[in-house]
């Protein structure tokens, strides 16, 4: 199942961008809590335990990038029914969009496609002649993101039916998350990693040894697939898995992992 929906459905339901939480403190208290109980579990009891205490109210929230099938994938072996959320920022490669798909038919996720209504979401695009054709660049990188990212995550994340959400961080791929936990708490909400101390080569080696349907992208040599302008996403340039992002720009997160307004 791919549903769509948009940022405004989510803003009409729950609180508003900005919204204060009034227990924040005890809400900082469980998740400290957790943290110190998932560390002494493996990434299958992680899983099974946040479902356990969040039910429906926990989601899981995916780019379907290359190695988005490592939390997909125990999703659907543990048999954990929770909802997918997908950003289609309007900028993904054909290839991410086709994975999707594919991933969603083969295992059945209940995948929740949601986007900006923002009119102007795709303002700081500018199309160029490059080398192999028309290339899409975009002027402001941190607004684009702000649009068709953060805020659309900040409202979903709002849903009065939604209480905490699941990632697949890592702490290898990147120094930004290198202090990654398995438990925290974001946009008011407790936020479960349950990956965050997998390294690349045991995500690849799960990868294959369960056969997991590979990313198209990941062939032809990214290692981290985001947007498809070439200033969002190319191959990496110097063995770095995350260097291909936004390459050539001080930028290194595009907002979604941080507790920040944009």
């Amino acid at each position: 199942m791919n549903e769509a929906i948009h940022s405004s459905d989510a803003a009409d339901s729950g609180s508003p961008a900005g919204a204060t939480y009034p227990d924040l403190e005890a809400l900082r208290a469980r998740a400290a809590s957790l943290n110190v109980e998932f560390a002494a579990l493996d990434a299958d009891a992680r899983i099974q335990r946040a479902f356990e205490l969040f039910g429906d109210a926990l989601i899981a929230t995916t780019s379907f990038g290359r190695d988005a099938a490592l939390l997909l994938h125990h999703l659907q072996r543990l048999n954990i029914p929770v909802r997918v959320f997908f950003m289609d920022t309007g900028f993904h490669f054909p290839e991410t969009l086709a994975y999707r798909d594919t991933l969603t038919k083969q295992w059945k996720l209940r995948v929740q496609t949601v986007e900006s209504d923002n009119l102007g979401r795709r303002q700081y695009e500018v199309i160029e002649n490059g080398k192999n054709g028309p290339e899409t660049h975009i002027t402001n990188i941190d607004a684009c993101c702000g649009i068709n990212k953060v805020e659309v995550q900040r409202k979903f994340l709002a849903l009065p039916d939604v209480s905490a959400f699941m990632s697949g961080l890592r702490r290898d791929q990147a120094d930004t998350r290198k202090e990654t936990p398995f438990v925290m708490v974001q946009r008011g909400k407790i936020k479960f990693m349950p990956f965050a101390d997998w390294p690349s080569e045991q995500v690849d080696l799960y990868l294959r040894l369960w056969e997991v349907p590979e990313h198209p992208l990941a062939a032809q040599g990214y290692t981290s697939i985001g947007c498809s302008p070439v200033t969002c996403t190319r191959p990496p340039v110097d063995g770095d898995a995350r260097s291909g992002r936004w390459a050539n720009e001080a930028k290194t997160e595009c907002g979604i992992h941080l507790d920040k307004e944009i």
